[in-house]
């Protein structure tokens, strides 16, 4: 019997979600602004990158108000971040990566949130408000210098914002190769920031980003909860019992119909297979770009099969077994 190759067609539903911000002019405390967001949208504004604080900025442009509340409050135990705030740029584990020296962190004297390199390589935790030497990251294709050190001493905040002007960020350090890559850049006896930091604000809707967009000396620990100063396109801490107008989050779904060509021999309609094409499809639109937060299923035609068969114009008519 003559092998058949069948030319079969089906499609796909791409569904992933999208962010709207919505300005709401009442004041409110934090929590009573809390509560309004989840009620009516979907929470209290998360910001995860420059992006988003650019998409936010248009969402209020005009607006009369001198600040709102944001979804970022002060709770729980610190937790170590990166400043460079791009999931895309850690590979699983990647942002884990630490390399402390014996008794670090020691968190001395209670202000110790940022981090430096010393002359061995290894990580300190100290303050940051010191004044150091640091170093910066460049992502931008084709540079010749990925990694530079700045010599001229200066806070944690502005050395990030000055690396964020001139280069992408303060240094991550995501495998020992990198470790050994920066390290050959502190000279003997120094010790430079890189972009670890501790920080012990989460974001109302569980975000686990570590976009940080502080005035300048914020946080100044006025209060827990924060507001964003819409003149400075940046954030300062403030009591949250203080009444202001506030941001919400509207997550928007958004679904988007692939067709799906498919040349086989065998029964496509079968669960198995139809699993497994689904799991090389949405790798590959991954790869190409798609979020990864975007879900694909099936779109059940009305027939109540997923594939149908073409017939080839050099074979007779054909259906699937």
């Amino acid at each position: 019997m003559m092998n058949l190759i069948l030319f079969i067609f089906g499609s796909c539903i791409s569904s992933g979600l999208s962010k709207k911000f919505v300005f709401v002019n009442e004041l409110k405390t934090y929590d009573d602004a809390q509560s309004f967001c989840r009620k009516h949208h979907n929470d209290l504004a998360s910001i995860e990158d420059l992006t988003d604080l650019n998409d936010l900025q248009t969402a209020v442009s005009g607006i009369t108000e001198p600040s709102a509340w944001i979804g970022l409050k002060k709770e729980g135990p610190p937790l170590w971040y990166w400043s460079l705030y791009d999931s895309e740029f850690y590979r699983e584990g990647e942002a884990e990566y630490r390399n402390w020296r014996t008794g670090e962190p020691n968190n001395q004297g209670g202000i110790e949130n940022c981090v430096v390199i010393d002359d061995g390589g290894q990580f300190r935790d100290t303050s940051c408000s010191s004044q150091r030497q640091f170093i910066c990251y460049d992502g931008n294709v084709n540079v010749i210098q990925r990694y530079v050190i700045i010599n001229q001493p200066m806070t944690w905040n502005n050395a990030q914002t000055h690396c964020r002007k001139t280069h992408t960020d303060l240094v991550s350090i995501r495998n020992l190769e990198e470790n050994q890559q920066v390290h050959a850049l502190v000279p003997a006896g120094v010790v430079a920031f890189i972009g670890l930091f501790k920080d012990p604000f989460r974001w109302s809707d569980n975000s686990r980003s570590s976009f940080r967009r502080w005035s300048l000396n914020e946080p100044d620990n006025s209060g827990p909860c924060v507001e964003h100063i819409f003149q400075l396109n940046a954030w300062k801490d403030q009591n949250c019992s203080t009444a202001r107008p506030f941001i919400c989050t509207s997550v928007l779904k958004k679904t988007q119909i692939l067709k799906v060509k498919v040349k086989s021999s065998l029964n496509v309609n079968y669960p198995a297979i139809m699993t497994t094409l689904l799991q090389k499809i949405q790798q590959k639109l991954v790869d190409l770009g798609m979020s990864t937060d975007a879900k694909l299923v099936w779109r059940v035609q009305s027939y109540g099969a997923v594939f149908h068969t073409v017939q080839n114009k050099k074979q007779s008519a054909l259906s699937v077994c």
